[in-house]
């Protein structure tokens, strides 16, 4: 799917194989990845990529927009296959190095305890970040790519805002299913802290908004984002 003139959304509805969140490739003078799908997904990626009429090699980053295993699940391939930058949060960099566990469900906690054996669900293969960005940072593709740190669901997890093309893409700050939602309780660490990134969100000046689970938004897309986080 094509979501701007430079953004494609790679999905498994849309024949790129990738299961898990949504991966985006923004396309200028190089390839960007954002977000890796669940682990093993690599292959389906290359073949998204190549679809597309690029190669692999092309990409020269990959940004994590969160240490979730269906979102950087296949980082560590997908880094040995392109030799690309991995981007990421500080916050969330130590579970995506090892430096700290991945964790299970964040609420209730009983949850967390009775799925701890089944940890290798949401286990990633560790792969190390080379560059660590900050609210405000600016990437240089497409004109410029603002990261916005919008924590809650993870400590760590951010969205990008490439201002040239009217869109922000969100991770999973929200969700798009069956209307626009909060992500999982679940796996959100702070609930509290997820409302209120949602709120800022609904003030930066975008008109398409792409989530890391659903279609995106490609028309009116902020109004529909403040009259859901005024509802909140």
């Amino acid at each position: 799917m094509q979501v701007t003139a430079h953004v494609h959304q790679l999905s498994g509805l849309l024949g790129s194989e990738v299961l898990g969140a949504n991966v985006f490739l923004l396309v200028d003078n190089d390839l960007t990845l954002v977000d890796t799908g669940f682990r093993g997904r690599a292959k389906g990626i290359a073949v998204g990529i190549k679809r597309l009429g690029y190669s692999p090699s092309d990409v020269a980053r990959i940004i994590i927009t969160h240490h979730h295993a269906d979102h950087a699940g296949s980082l560590a391939a997908l880094k040995r296959l392109t030799r690309a930058e991995v981007i990421a949060h500080p916050a969330d960099a130590p579970y995506l190095d090892g430096s700290e566990p991945q964790p299970g469900p964040s609420r209730p906690r009983w949850l967390g305890k009775a799925l701890a054996p089944a940890h290798r669900l949401w286990a990633t293969t560790l792969a190390a970040v080379d560059t660590l960005v900050n609210e405000g940072d600016v990437l240089p593709m497409l004109g410029g790519t603002e990261i916005l740190h919008m924590p809650g669901h993870t400590p760590g997890s951010i969205c990008l805002f490439l201002e040239q093309e009217g869109l922000v893409i969100v991770g999973d700050v929200l969700v798009h299913r069956f209307g626009l939602r909060l992500p999982t309780r679940f796996f959100t660490v702070d609930i509290a802290q997820e409302i209120k990134s949602v709120k800022r969100l609904a003030d930066v000046d975008f008109e398409v908004i792409a989530f890391g689970h659903g279609s995106p938004l490609m028309h009116g897309a902020r109004s529909r984002v403040v009259r859901f986080a005024d509802s909140l």
